[in-house]
């Protein structure tokens, strides 16, 4: 798995923790990072011991600003236009995007550019009051790449996502709130606890049952005529067949909270 000391995994099951470890730079991202982002999101979705990936920002500071600017105009200078960044991020953020494991973003302080791609991609995003999102290819003159659009217009709609990319204002709290970017708004000093509080509220759930809504929505976002009906339905079969639903059954007669195994 490929770990280092400005991406790493911190394991506390049935979570675990993607960091981004570069406050000093905000958590800005490195082409290394982009690339090594997808192979430990593979590495954390076949490990069964884990139901919740977070990701986080180290330090106080920030979620994420994106790519290395500095690191982009050195390789631009060194390399030419066809290099750099692109072809990486947007593997990256189709990786968080495609994930197996249900995913929460725990966003605070600044969340930039590439930082807010990571963010819209998760399932959940929960964030602080303070924290300002902003979508800055407009003031750099950067094409944004169409993973990218899409997505911002499934998770915010097509006149938030028009908004924010043309303007690259930045927009906090509840103004972010109201748009979509976070489902959640704590007080900064509540902020990991109510993370905490959701990832495992989300672990504790059947995971056979996420796994078939998680699909089920990425369905609805297809038109009508690329939907797979035969799969939902048995997506849906496959729950009513599976061991956690006779469990949850007898939990609810029993009056106790369920313990599913994900059979």
């Amino acid at each position: 798995m490929p770990d280092s000391s400005e991406l790493y995994v911190e394991y506390d099951p049935p979570l675990a923790w993607i960091v981004f470890n570069r406050p000093e730079k905000h958590n800005a991202f490195t082409k290394r990072m982009w690339r090594d982002l997808p192979e430990l999101i593979k590495e954390l979705e076949v490990d069964h011991t884990v139901r919740v990936i977070v990701f986080r920002g180290a330090g106080e500071a920030s979620f994420s600003v994106g790519a290395d600017i500095e690191e982009l105009k050195r390789l631009y200078d060194e390399d030419g236009p066809e290099t750099g960044f692109p072809g990486h991020t947007g593997i990256a953020v189709d990786a968080i995007a495609e994930c197996h494991t249900p995913t929460i973003a725990m966003i605070h302080g600044l969340c930039f550019g590439g930082g807010c791609a990571i963010a819209l991609c998760a399932d959940i995003r929960i964030a602080s009051e303070e924290t300002t999102f902003a979508i800055t290819p407009a003031k750099l003159g950067l094409g944004y790449p169409f993973n990218g659009v899409e997505r911002a217009v499934q998770e915010l709609g097509p006149a938030n996502a028009r908004y924010l990319l043309m303007t690259a204002k930045r927009v906090l709290g509840e103004d972010a709130l109201q748009r979509g970017l976070v489902q959640e708004l704590h007080k900064k000093e509540d902020l990991l606890e109510a993370t905490l509080e959701l990832a495992h509220t989300v672990a504790s759930n059947a995971p056979k049952t996420i796994r078939a809504i998680r699909r089920s929505i990425q369905q609805v976002l297809l038109p009508p005529s690329d939907r797979s009906t035969k799969a939902i339905h048995q997506w849906v079969v496959d729950c009513a067949n599976s061991d956690d639903y006779q469990e949850g059954l007898q939990a609810f007669m029993e009056k106790r909270k369920p313990k599913f195994r994900g059979r």
